[in-house]
C-alpha cells in the first residue's frame, strides 16, 4: 500500500474515523480522508483518486453493501475494505461476492488495521 496515495475512511460514527485516521496517520499514511454517509462518499470519489476506501457496512439512507455494488460498478480499481461488527459468515462472504477486498471487524484495533494494511 502506498503511503502517500489517498485513503477513504467511511462510518457515521465520527470517533470511528478520527481513530482510523489517527492510526493510519501515526503509522504514515499521509492522505486519510473521512465521510459518514453514501453522498459525501461519493462527491469525494468524483474528485479524488482514492487508492483504497475502510467503509462500515451499517451507514445512513444508502447501507454499506449497497454503496460497495455502486462502487464496484463505477471505480473498480479502487480497493474496498468492509468493516462491521457483524461478522457472520453470511455478511463475510456477502461482502467479498459484491467485491469487497478485505473484512475488518469492529471493534477496530491498531493491530488488526495496520496488519490489514500490510496485507493489501
Amino acid at each position: 500500500m502506498d503511503k502517500m496515495r489517498p485513503i477513504l475512511v467511511v462510518d457515521d460514527v465520527e470517533a470511528i474515523c478520527t481513530f482510523i485516521s489517527t492510526v493510519l496517520q501515526g503509522n504514515g499514511y499521509m492522505q486519510v480522508d473521512t465521510a459518514s454517509d453514501s453522498a459525501e462518499v461519493m462527491a469525494r470519489v468524483c474528485r479524488k483518486d482514492y487508492q483504497l476506501i475502510l467503509m462500515d457496512i451499517k451507514l445512513p439512507k444508502v447501507d454499506g453493501l449497497e454503496l460497495l455494488s455502486i462502487l464496484r460498478e463505477e471505480i473498480p480499481e479502487v480497493k474496498i475494505v468492509m468493516c462491521s461488527a457483524d461478522t457472520s459468515e453470511e455478511t463475510v462472504n456477502l461482502s467479498y461476492e459484491i467485491g469487497a477486498v478485505g473484512f475488518l471487524e469492529k471493534p477496530v484495533t491498531p493491530m488488526s488495521l495496520l496488519s490489514l494494511m500490510e496485507r493489501l
